[in-house]
């Protein structure tokens, strides 16, 4: 069956969405060896080594004559914001509200790509996108909420970590729409890669830093760790980042934006599977919303 050029930014999205729930398993597995800080400089660092080899092996200019320097510094402003102040934070916001509260932050994602669009880029908000949103935004909400699962003993340390979470997702929006411009005329490699070294500036300052340089070398250092981290690693930071441009090229960023979010999903039936996570009534319902809502998005 033919891919239709119509279709094919709703399908990179979709299929960004799928690898990427496969590296948030890894990633999970990783976390029991390698901290959320190493680990960050560390799959970035390998697909900043695997961006410019596959690109040279598929004859893929490092230095397009067509871009100039208004584009790379575009690119770069983007990744330092969308990539490595986002990503931060994000782990930073994980680490003080848990997992599941961190989906449910994350759930802000595609509203705030939706806003930032429609005000920087001028793309339309239609009923049938809100619905999808509302949809797939719900979704998450029923597939990770649980006001027992994680204990507040400090109401401080909660609000910090969603305001961290909450100013992550809108990072992460402002670096992906002030990208689009370029990403539209430019070669989807090139893009992901520029776009990774300006996130990579800013990793490599928070990993020299005195309290997680140790654990960073460590991380590059060859373990039975690198079983787990290394294919996370390529699934996460190489495969999906790249479908994740492909869909933002192909596709508006409101649509791709509401079909990326299909992750939280199918981390739900891939932590059934592989995780032995019971599929819950809750489980059930969100994966049937957030199929429902993905659908609606693409039609």
């Amino acid at each position: 069956l033919m891919l239709t050029e119509a279709h094919m930014g709703e399908f990179f999205s979709a299929f960004c969405a799928l690898l990427w729930a496969i590296a948030i398993i890894l990633f999970r597995k990783s976390g029991e060896h390698v901290g959320p800080v190493p680990l960050n400089v560390f799959k970035n660092t390998l697909a900043m080594v695997l961006f410019p080899i596959t690109m040279i092996l598929i004859g893929k200019p490092l230095f397009p004559a067509e871009n100039g320097v208004a584009d790379w510094m575009v690119l770069l402003l983007s990744g330092a914001v969308g990539i490595g102040i986002a990503d931060t934070l994000l782990f930073a916001s994980l680490n003080r509200i848990g997992a599941g509260r961190s989906a449910i932050v994350e759930s802000g994602y595609s509203p705030f790509v939706i806003v930032c669009s429609f005000i920087y880029l001028g793309e339309p908000i239609g009923p049938v996108l809100i619905i999808a949103m509302v949809l797939m935004v719900g979704a998450i909400l029923v597939g990770t909420w649980n006001p027992k699962r994680v204990p507040i003993a400090d109401i401080r340390e909660f609000r910090i970590g969603v305001f961290y979470g909450v100013a992550a997702m809108v990072l992460m929006a402002i670096g992906l729409v002030i990208a689009k411009p370029v990403l539209v005329r430019s070669d989807p490699w090139w893009v992901t890669a520029v776009r990774l070294a300006g996130g990579m500036l800013v990793l490599i300052v928070h990993g020299a830093m005195p309290k997680q340089r140790k654990a960073v070398l460590e991380a590059f250092r060859p373990s039975k760790a690198w079983k787990v981290t290394v294919p996370a690693a390529i699934v996460g930071s190489y495969l999906a980042m790249f479908f994740w441009i492909l869909g933002m090229k192909y596709t508006m960023t409101t649509t791709a934006s509401v079909l990326n979010q299909l992750s939280t999903i199918f981390v739900l039936v891939l932590a059934t599977v592989f995780l032995r996570e019971p599929l819950t009534k809750r489980k059930v319902a969100a994966i049937g919303m957030g199929f429902v809502g993905a659908i609606i998005a693409v039609v």
